[in-house]
């Protein structure tokens, strides 16, 4: 309304501006009458500023010399409980976001009038007000540079006491919405990347430094977090799994932003965060597995130490980061079973591992490391008293290393532990350590199976020698009876894998019959899913384990995901005496993969091909056998089909809702095929009849009522598999069984209920011979070839 008062004038003039300025000044108080007002005055006054910056110079002459920037400033200390908060925040912020002219951007963040709106008492409590504020605030940042940073710093006597811009933006760094979140790490970003010598000195200030330790502080308590979803009693494994992957993204958010914070070429703040991260989250954590803990003093379980080590290893590329793990891991060989020097031990791999961030620290001072060779004099610097170290535990050593695994200590007893999340978790982090292109050289000789392997580097390797007992671990997990979880077995193939592919000799006599005996367990508990209720999906479950199984064994250390540590310290045993289709069909998935496996291992260990695909074979053969067609071939009949009623035998079955009714059953098996089909006769055609329902002879396990000799009983598949979604159906929708799971069908006689018996079990034998020998030259392929 106020704005069809104005003169009928250009609005993007120089004129027209003048005369809303005016306006503006006439304003003495902001409340709710006059509130849109004024909201369309600042509009206006952001609209032509805009324009001007691109158009008009004299525009922007005229904006300076009103001092409007000064005119909003006051339009906020006078607008009380009007609300205008808000909306005037915004427009500051479209005004500097679309200010492209350097001498006006000069101008915006001079005479301390940005300053003045951010350090402005705001109510934050409740309202929409914190977005606004926050926004304005990540604008300003991205229009700051070298040389404007100073205009917004607080300085007394040279030095620089605050900077508005970045503390108050802190404040919000743990808002509970993600998006503020966002845009205040976005905003630090801005500020290390432009600032200058004296801001540099505030940054690393101990107030202004407090940021960097309180980030470390809440990345521990979101550590914490996992391990309480993890111990959690009441939850079930997907909720676990659900809030395990949420919390997990909040770790991995931290660790990128802190990447990018070293990513900044300025060394103080490299050294800062660094030493945040080593002192404050690496070395606690390594102690926990150093020590062969469970848990820390503060409580983080071995299992979240490692899934951090390693996550954090994966993140920080080109850091250094992965050499004090390395150093650490690697030269921490503590023998745990001398009992009366339990505490010497704690302590002195205290110190040992303290010792560490220290020489990185001494490295750093003795010389520049932006000079040519610096990095490497750093790196032997750190390596000799990683030396000295080790021999804090030679007192300890009472016999050569070699006589057993159970006398290595730091992470190789994480590696030999009973605790088989323990020991993948380790390996999992030791193989991290290697994979990582920023490992030393001489850290990379020591662990033996990095990429690069040299002559030199096996002479001196400290731990290719016990390559081969690993593998034997390795070996003892597959061959485990009773079998341990599938995705334990998983995960324990795919280390076993990559040693192997480092391995450069031939596997010892008693790890080959480990892993023969593991492969014909294997083989055992596949043929005995032959005679349950879902042998008729194998060869499809085969296929589709093959290709999953693959690409599993061949992930890369550094694009693997060590959630798996947390998936398996969450699962917890299923309780005895799981029934059901469900269950079943998982079993069988699981045997199929455990199966496949070991087949994929096989080229590994006695040697051949490991592209060669042995189902392919089994994959033509089904493509042939079901491409063959039958006159009158009842195995494709569908729901609604005619068929002829000339092999079925005459029954009742009762549907809740639809009364008794009178039917055939035809069981029928083709090949991989196998159905039981319900007809009802046809009424015009006496000799056929229409397929009313259908259902799998897999798994019907037919059985005669004891009581009732006319009944016979059958199971249904009432779970449906993705492989396939046609099993068990009706043709009315609205139809439902009397009973969830089964049919039960009465026949005239009970000579004709035996009859229907034993046609259903043979068509079901003919139906699972044909599976049987489709998948037996699979079963049968011999190990040595």
């Amino acid at each position: 309304m106020w704005r069809s008062l104005w003169p009928t004038i250009d609005r993007f003039s120089l004129h027209h501006f003048r005369y809303i300025v005016n306006q503006l000044r006439e304003i003495r108080v902001v409340d709710k009458r006059n509130r849109e007002v004024v909201l369309d005055l600042l509009q206006s006054i952001v609209e032509i500023v805009t324009y001007g910056d691109r158009h008009d110079p004299a525009i922007f002459e005229c904006f300076m010399e009103f001092q409007v920037l000064a005119e909003f400033v006051r339009i906020l200390k006078i607008g009380g409980n009007s609300g205008i908060e808000a909306p005037l925040l915004q427009y500051l912020s479209i005004m500097i976001q679309n200010v492209e002219n350097e001498h006006a951007i000069y101008y915006c963040f001079s005479n301390g009038y940005i300053n003045s709106v951010i350090s402005h008492h705001y109510e934050f409590d409740g309202g929409d007000l914190i977005p606004y504020y926050v926004s304005f605030l990540r604008t300003v940042s991205g229009k700051i540079g070298r040389d404007t940073i100073c205009l917004l710093v607080k300085v007394h006597q040279d030095t620089a006491i605050s900077l508005p811009l970045y503390d108050e933006a802190l404040k919000f760094a743990n808002h509970g919405e993600k998006m503020i979140q966002i845009a205040v790490r976005a905003l630090t970003l801005n500020i290390y990347n432009v600032a200058d010598e004296m801001v540099y000195q505030f940054l690393t200030t101990p107030t202004a430094s407090a940021y960097f330790s309180s980030l470390i502080l809440n990345l521990k308590n979101k550590c914490l977090h996992v391990d309480a979803i993890i111990n959690g009693v009441k939850e079930s494994f997907h909720e676990k799994k659900r809030d395990l992957l949420s919390e997990t993204d909040r770790i991995l958010d931290d660790f990128y932003y802190l990447k990018d914070i070293l990513c900044i070429p300025e060394q103080r703040l490299n050294k800062l965060v660094t030493e945040n991260i080593v002192n404050m989250l690496i070395l606690p954590m390594l102690l926990t597995l150093l020590n062969n803990r469970l848990s820390n003093d503060t409580g983080l379980s071995a299992i979240t130490c490692l899934y951090v080590l390693c996550r954090l290893l994966q993140v920080f590329d080109g850091t250094n980061l992965v050499n004090v793990i390395g150093s650490a891991v690697l030269f921490s060989f503590m023998p745990p079973n001398v009992t009366d020097a339990a505490e010497s031990v704690v302590s002195a791999r205290l110190e040992q591992v303290n010792g560490l961030a220290v020489c990185y620290q001494e490295g750093e001072e003795m010389v520049d490391l932006q000079h040519e060779g610096a990095e490497n004099f750093m790196m032997n610097y750190v390596l000799k008293h990683s030396l000295e170290f080790t021999e804090l535990s030679s007192c300890f050593d009472s016999s050569p290393l070699e006589n057993s695994e159970n006398e290595w200590g730091g992470i190789f007893s994480c590696i030999f532990s009973r605790n088989h999340s323990l020991m993948l978790g380790s390996l999992m982090l030791l193989f991290t350590v290697a994979d990582s292109k920023d490992l030393h050289y001489q850290l990379a000789a020591k662990i033996g199976f990095s990429q690069v392997k040299t002559a030199s580097e096996m002479i001196g390797s400290t731990v290719a020698g016990h390559i081969q007992k690993i593998v034997n671990q390795l070996l003892k997990v597959l061959a485990s009876e009773p079998p341990l979880s599938v995705p334990i077995l998983l995960h324990a193939a795919w280390f076993l894998r990559k040693l192997l592919v480092f391995l450069d000799q031939k596997l010892e006599d008693n790890d080959c019959h480990l892993f023969k005996t593991s492969y014909e367990v294997s083989c055992g508990h596949l043929y005995e899913e032959f005679d349950r209720c879902w042998f008729d999906h194998i060869p499809d479950v085969l296929k589709s384990e093959w290709a999953n199984c693959k690409t599993a064994l061949e992930e890369s250390s550094q694009s693997k995901d060590p959630f798996f540590l947390l998936e398996l310290a969450s699962i917890q045993n299923p309780p005895s005496g799981n029934t059901g289709p469900a269950f079943d069909w998982q079993r069988m998935v699981d045997c199929v993969k455990v199966f496949v496996l070991h087949l994929q291992l096989k080229p590994f260990i006695f040697g051949g091909d490991p592209f060669d695909n042995p189902l392919a074979n089994l994959k033509n053969s089904y493509l042939a056998q079901s491409g063959k067609r039958y006159p009158s071939d009842l195995s494709l009949a569908s729901f609604g089909s005619e068929v002829a009623l000339g092999s079925g035998i005459p029954c009742k079955i009762a549907f809740s809702g639809a009364g008794t009714r009178d039917i055939y059953v035809i069981p029928i098996a083709r090949e991989i095929s196998g159905k039981l089909l319900l007809v009802e006769r046809h009424p015009l055609h006496s000799r056929k009849g229409v397929v009313i329902a259908i259902a799998p002879l897999a798994g019907l396990d037919p059985k005669i009522d004891e009581e009732h000799p006319t009944w016979l009983l059958v199971h249904l598949r009432d779970f449906e598999p993705r492989l396939r979604s046609d099993e068990t159906k009706t043709l009315d929708s609205h139809t439902s069984l009397p009973e969830q799971g089964r049919w039960i069908l009465g026949f005239l006689s009970a000579k004709d209920c035996k009859a229907a018996f034993s046609v259903i079990l043979e068509e079901t034998r003919k139906q699972r011979s044909f599976v049987e020998n489709l998948v037996a030259p699979v079963l049968e392929e011999k190990l040595f070839k």
